[in-house]
C-alpha cells in the first residue's frame, strides 16, 4: 500500500475530510495524482467522468481538471477550475518531499447566480462543444450546487490548503516511520538523538559512534532508508521549527537557530521546499485557521 492509500484509509484523515465538508457545505474528494497532468491521462472515476450534463461533458471536465492539477502543482496552491456547466471546483495538490502524490478536489459550487447573461454565455459554449441539448441539465446542476461569496471562498481556500499541508506532513511522518522500521541504522540514530536531544550531530560523529567510516555510513543510510542523512536531518529540523513557530514570542531567526539551522537563508529555502510556504506564512496560517473555521460556520 503506497503512502497516498495509507493516508486516504486513515480514520483520522477521513474524520477531517467529513469535518471539512460539514463546516463548508462542500464535497471534498481525495484523489491520487494523475501522472502530472499529461495529455491523455485517465483520471480516477471520482472525477466526474460521466459529466453532470451527460456523455461528452465528462471528457471536457477531465481536460480542465488535468490542466488545473498541473497548475496547482506548479504553484503549490489551490487552483480554480471551471467545469463545462460553468460551476467551479478547487484543486489542491498534496506534495510529500518533491513528489506529488495526490489531490484534494472541492466542489462543484457557483460564485454567483445563473442570470440571463450568464445563461446565454454558457449556452453559447455548449453549442461550440455540441452539447446544445443539455441546457436543462446545466440548470439542474446550478440548482443543486451551493453558492459561495468571496469571504467564504477565501476561507475555504485557506482550510483546503491547510488540509493539503497536513496530509503532506502525515505522509512525511509515515515515510520516516517506514524507513525506521526497515533500517536498524536509523533506529540506532533515533535512539542516539532521543538520548542526546541534539539535532546538530555531524555524520562523522555518528559514524565514529557506530565504528564505521563517514563514507560507508552515508552509503548504508541511503541504502536502508532511501534518504540521504542530510535530507533526514533537515526534515527533523523543519518538524522542530514548525512546533517552535507556534510560539509567537520567538522571532523566525530564533526559531531557525533553535531548530538547528545555522543559516537563515538556507532555513527559509528548506522550509519553503518541504512545507510549501515561508516560515512567516506558516505562522500566519496557524492564526488564520481558527478565523477560517468561524467564517465558514457563520457564512
Amino acid at each position: 500500500m503506497d503512502i497516498w492509500q495509507q493516508l486516504t484509509k486513515s480514520d483520522v484523515v477521513r474524520r477531517q475530510q467529513i469535518a471539512f465538508s460539514c463546516a463548508t457545505g462542500l464535497p471534498l474528494t481525495m484523489l491520487p495524482a494523475s501522472g502530472n497532468g499529461k495529455p491523455g491521462t485517465v483520471l480516477s472515476s471520482l472525477f466526474c467522468i460521466d459529466g453532470c450534463m451527460g456523455p461528452g461533458s465528462g471528457e471536457l471536465c477531465q481536460q480542465r481538471l488535468l490542466t488545473a492539477e498541473r497548475h496547482a502543482v506548479g504553484t503549490g496552491h489551490p487552483v480554480h477550475c471551471q467545469c463545462p456547466a460553468g460551476l467551479v471546483k478547487l484543486v489542491a495538490p498534496v506534495v510529500i518531499g518533491d513528489h506529488h502524490v495526490g489531490n484534494l478536489l472541492v466542489g462543484p459550487f457557483s460564485l454567483g447566480t445563473l442570470d440571463a447573461v450568464q445563461l446565454r454565455r454558457l449556452t453559447g459554449q455548449l453549442k461550440k462543444w455540441g452539447l446544445q441539448s443539455r441546457v436543462s441539465a446545466l440548470r439542474a446542476s446550478w440548482l443543486a450546487s451551493p453558492t459561495l461569496n468571496t469571504k467564504k471562498l477565501h476561507a475555504v481556500e485557506t482550510l483546503l490548503e491547510m488540509f493539503a499541508q497536513y496530509l503532506a506532513e502525515c505522509g512525511q511522518r509515515l515515510l520516516l516511520e517506514e524507513a525506521g522500521q526497515k533500517s536498524p541504522l536509523l533506529q540506532k540514530i533515533e535512539g542516539y538523538f532521543a538520548e542526546q536531544g541534539d539535532r546538530t550531530t555531524t555524520v562523522r560523529e555518528l559514524a565514529d559512534r557506530l565504528h564505521i567510516s563517514p563514507c560507508h555510513f552515508c552509503k548504508l543510510f541511503k541504502k536502508q532508508t532511501g534518504w540521504t542523512f542530510t535530507e533526514y536531518r533537515t526534515q527533523l529540523r523543519i518538524d522542530a521549527a514548525k512546533k517552535l513557530l507556534l510560539n509567537r514570542h520567538l522571532r523566525v531567526s530564533e526559531v531557525a537557530f533553535e531548530a538547528g539551522f545555522d543559516s537563515i537563508p538556507y532555513f527559509n529555502r528548506a522550509f519553503r521546499r518541504l512545507v510549501g510556504c515561508s516560515p512567516s506564512e506558516f505562522r500566519a496560517r496557524q492564526g488564520l485557521s481558527i478565523r477560517a473555521k468561524k467564517s465558514t460556520s457563520q457564512a
